[in-house]
């Protein structure tokens, strides 16, 4: 009999999650080395090579245009593979087709291809003409001796008749070896039989130019139809005019490679990585019963897509304040006027160049690198691709500077520049953010160690022996990052006089301005007013228990014995803390602190900062604090909404006020955590364990279901939701930390309790499942059990041998 095709893939995933390390190293970097990493275009192709290639797509009518983009994005995508996006142009009438793949091989640079289609729209006009340019440049040539980008081009016809018949761009540089890029033509006989799919193609032009490197990222062609000028320079424009739809290809080919793509290869690798692909996505992220729809399927693909598709590798210099004034120091009354007075006589100085491998919230607003963001968009690539995630935490932690310091803001060189106001370019050495990272860093811990299954693309930061080389690399980081944060963060706890309270664990983000706290990444969420340097903020004590939570599980797995009391008192004292400095009994709530009239006192407006000590594990099933926390989420005059939890609740008199980012709007990493830890608290014993799994059953539909109708609705994932209507707002094609709703819809239903469906969940997948098993997954584990029995003798050699290589 025939195997589903989701089963076939489970059943490879389970034989071989672990590759050698030899061989994962070497495709790991040759399968990440080519992407769309330029985010902030519909489509910009390059290496993770600074100074390399960069190459784009543009598009238009021969004619003057509406610009009116009625939706894009990917509708099918893995990094290390490629896939399918689509855009739909309403204003040039066409709908554009990009379908890129990648075939690398070992440590080969492999070779990629593209095929670009475009399909008149309903409204088009008759004989629609469009003009299609991929442009081709090189970063640095004038200092790069061994580098060439020529362009070369072959004829049809004769005389005053001979047009271009194909374009080939020839690339010399040193970190990419030589290649080629070919674009054959649309109509000629390199199609080899297949279906035509362009009407009429009226011609290729080729532009040779020489352009100034600030000139480089912002390609844009002002000519109609461009002269054919192919040779050398360090740009080049290849122009293919169409009237109605159209299809062409643009074939990269290492000199490397064993030999050459073409569009007969390239044909049979986008069907065969758009199957593997939905195949893949469905082991990994099938979701729970209630949204197994085809519709709700569709939606939470092309979400995690998105997500994918919005990494990027950025390359430059960054603005940094290295003044260190004393006024940063944010001691007197009115700090804030000083520290805007010492920056106004600040000079800040370009660092790096630096290099950023990185996921972007929002490609068209945001095409740049977040630290409170990254962290959450990690945590479903996690589930995907480990050694991915890995590889964006390892770029990340590069970036640190000899203190533990990380710019919370990446902004690296004059194209992500472009899209950041001259006022908020510079970064400043003592400005915090949250260390979402270390989510991540939990997160891999618990499928080294085996507590937590792992079902994406082999893996072989799995194995022990690399797992654990990787782990003795970024552990100092880590722990020089927690020591900066501790140290530059920290709060006055001595002077709130709580004689309880530990003096070491209280923190206060630094920055912070009348109405404002952007550190603490929840910008406008209301504080003390004015600001008080006796402040303790509520989220950055927790904050760092999740750092020395993650920094203990570490230690322990690696035996570094030494370092596993330091965190576990660290731990104690702040959970100690949580409850001494920051639990209102009058409030029944969790709060900020502060000092007022020499008294311990409390900043309570109750929303997001008051779940911290929820969301980050804080409040066990006995905690006194719990049920309290539980009514503050499960009712409708505070947080709870039909749509997700709102950020503030409306008995604060700032609700809905100023700018209102922050103070009623639903956002989706908070719910996240908090669905999250409802689930887990929904497994364990407990007075109001029940409880838990009503709300976690509410709330994960509830969040959801708002997301995929505004989606339905509009195209797009929003960066926020309304409390009110549910509706998107504020950044559309938010696809960072709204990707978190693919985790959600894969998480169990809990309707019916933990029933048998649960219970062989929780022993397939692990504890604190972060899979979805339904009555479809428990027939795939009848099907599963049936063919290890068929198979059991390989399998015990198997597991023997997996046993043996798994001890550390």
């Amino acid at each position: 009999m025939q195997l589903p095709t989701s089963l076939i893939w489970t059943i490879l995933t389970l034989l071989s999650p672990i590759l050698s390390t030899a061989e994962g190293l070497a495709s790991n970097n040759a399968s990440l080395l080519w992407g769309p990493y330029r985010p902030n275009l519909y489509l910009g192709i390059r290496p993770r090579v600074p100074e390399s290639l960069l190459m784009g797509l543009m598009w238009g009518r021969l004619e003057e245009v509406e610009r009116r983009m009625a939706g894009y994005g990917w509708t099918a995508y893995d990094t290390r593979n490629g896939g399918t996006q689509t855009i739909h142009d309403a204003g040039n009438m066409i709908d554009i087709i990009t379908e890129f793949v990648k075939i690398s091989e070992g440590q080969s640079a492999g070779n990629w291809g593209l095929r670009v289609r475009g399909i008149p729209r309903e409204d088009a006009i008759p004989g629609l003409k469009t003009s299609v340019v991929f442009y081709v440049a090189i970063e640095g040539m004038r200092t790069c001796g061994a580098c060439q980008l020529e362009a070369v081009t072959t004829k049809k016809g004769s005389g005053d008749d001979m047009d271009v018949d194909a374009v080939e761009i020839q690339v010399k540089h040193p970190g990419l070896g030589a290649s080629a890029i070919h674009i054959p033509n649309p109509i000629g006989s390199e199609r080899n039989g297949r279906v035509d799919q362009t009407k009429t193609h009226e011609g290729t032009y080729v532009k040779s130019i020489n352009a100034t490197e600030d000139m480089l990222w912002q390609s844009k062609s002002e000519d109609l139809v461009i002269k054919n000028e192919p040779g050398r320079g360090n740009m080049h424009f290849v122009q293919l005019v169409f009237q109605d739809r159209f299809e062409f290809d643009i074939l990269y080919s290492s000199k490397s490679a064993t030999r050459s793509i073409t569009s007969v290869e390239l044909s049979r690798e986008i069907q065969s990585s758009l199957g593997s692909c939905r195949a893949k996505f469905l082991s990994v992220f099938n979701p729970a019963l209630h949204f197994g729809s085809s519709s709700y399927i569709n939606f939470s693909h092309a979400l995690f897509s998105n997500l994918l598709g919005g990494l990027g590798y950025f390359y430059g210099k960054t603005k940094v304040d290295e003044s260190h004034a004393p006024e940063y120091d944010e001691r007197g009354p009115w700090f804030w006027e000083e520290i805007a007075q010492a920056k106004l006589k600040a000079q800040a100085k370009a660092r790096g160049p630096y290099e950023l491998f990185t996921h972007v919230p929002s490609r068209p607003l945001f095409p740049r690198g977040f630290l409170w963001d990254e962290g959450f968009h990690l945590l479903p690539v996690l589930d995907w691709d480990i050694d991915l995630a890995l590889e964006v935490v390892r770029s990340w932690l590069a970036l640190m500077d000899g203190h533990g310091w990380i710019a919370g803001e990446q902004i690296l060189g004059p194209e992500a520049r472009s899209k950041v106001p001259p006022d908020f370019q510079i970064q400043y050495p003592h400005i915090a953010n949250p260390p979402t990272l270390f989510l991540v860093l939990s997160a891999f811990i618990d499928r080294l160690s085996r507590k937590t299954k792992y079902f994406g693309h082999p893996s072989h930061y799995l194995q022990a022996e690399t797992g654990q080389e990787l782990l003795a690399e970024i552990y100092p980081l880590l722990n020089r990052h927690y020591d900066w944060f501790r140290r530059t963060q920290s709060g006055d706890v001595e002077a709130h006089s709580i004689p309880q309270a530990s003096l070491g664990e209280g923190y206060r983000w630094r920055g912070r301005t009348p109405h404002y706290n952007f550190a603490s990444g929840l910008d406008d969420y209301p504080r003390a007013e004015p600001p008080d340097p006796t402040e303790l903020h509520l989220d950055a004590l927790c904050w760092v228990g999740v750092m020395a939570d993650a920094l203990q599980k570490v230690a322990e797995f690696m035996k570094y014995d030494e370092d596993v009391p330091k965190f576990q008192s660290h731990a104690t004292a702040i959970a100690q803390n949580i409850d001494v400095l920051h639990w209102s009994q009058t409030d029944d709530a969790y709060c900020d602190a502060l000092v007022w009239e020499d008294q311990h006192s409390f900043t309570c407006a109750k929303g997001y900062i008051s779940l911290f000590p929820f969301i980050t594990g804080f409040l066990g099933p006995d905690h006194p604090h719990l049920n309290a926390t539980l009514n503050l989420i499960y009712n409708d005059e505070k947080l709870w909404t039909h749509y997700g939890l709102r950020s503030l609740s409306p008995t604060s008199t700032l609700y809905g006020s100023r700018d209102n980012y922050w103070r009623s709007p639903i956002w989706i990493n908070i719910n996240y955590l908090v669905i999250e830890r409802l689930l887990d608290l929904a497994s364990k014993l407990g007075p109001h364990q029940e409880k838990c799994r009503k709300i976690y059953t509410k709330l994960r539909r509830n969040v959801v279901e708002t997301v995929y109708k505004s989606w339905l609705e509009t195209g797009f994932a929003w960066e926020q939701y309304n409390p009110e209507t549910g509706q998107g707002q504020r950044t559309q094609h938010f696809t960072g930390w709204t990707a978190l709703v693919v985790k959600i819809m894969a998480f169990p239903d809990l309707e019916n309790g933990n029933g048998v469906s649960g219970r062989i969940g929780s022993l397939i997948k692990g504890e604190g499942g972060d899979q979805r098993w339904s009555a479809r997954g428990v027939v795939l584990v009848v099907l599963l059990v049936g063919f290890v029995h068929l198979t059991r003798r390989r399998f015990a050699g198997l597991w023997r041998s997996m046993t043996m290589k798994g001890k550390h």
